[in-house]
């Protein structure tokens, strides 16, 4: 059984969140082709992710570090058109010390100094539980496309 969210470890105090540079683009590119959320199926949706440093340089990306190391990210698109959640991703080695909520937090920060009322996450499927504990609502289901076999969950976050 999975202890409660109240019983599990929390980042140690090393946890930073800091924007990231064009120079994390590699770091940040493995962590995503390398995660064991996305085994199996999933795979072919990530093997040709990059994270390139244009995207760095025209979205909000965010990466929380702990002792020296990348944890975990979060790239939010802002524009007229509202904000998504484009990429959320806890490393293997970070996973249930509370890293996805930390960033979490930070992403739902982020859009609310922008000016966004809420925030699209169109969901990884095994992670819609987490969103949901996040206080995102499943509004719907994005149809398969291109590599992507399956439907996925459409998610609102209300920020206010």
């Amino acid at each position: 059984m999975l202890p409660c969210i109240e019983q599990m470890p929390q980042p140690t105090d090393k946890a930073t969140i800091r924007r990231a540079t064009a120079r994390d683009g590699e770091v940040l590119t493995s962590t995503v082709r390398g995660a064991s959320a996305y085994a199996g199926e999933y795979r072919k949706i990530v093997r040709d992710v990059l994270i390139s440093p244009e995207q760095i340089r025209r979205d909000h990306v965010y990466l929380c570090e702990l002792d020296g190391e990348v944890a975990g990210f979060y790239a939010l698109v802002s524009d007229d058109g509202g904000a998504e959640l484009d990429f959320m991703f806890v490393a293997d080695e970070a996973q249930r010390l509370g890293i996805g909520r930390l960033l979490f937090g930070h992403m739902k920060n982020t859009a609310r100094m922008l000016g966004h009322r809420s925030v699209l996450i169109v969901s990884h499927p095994p992670a819609e539980p987490f969103y949901a504990k996040m206080g995102a609502v499943t509004v719907d289901r994005e149809p398969p496309s291109g590599r992507v076999m399956w439907s996925r969950p459409r998610m609102r976050l209300e920020l206010f």
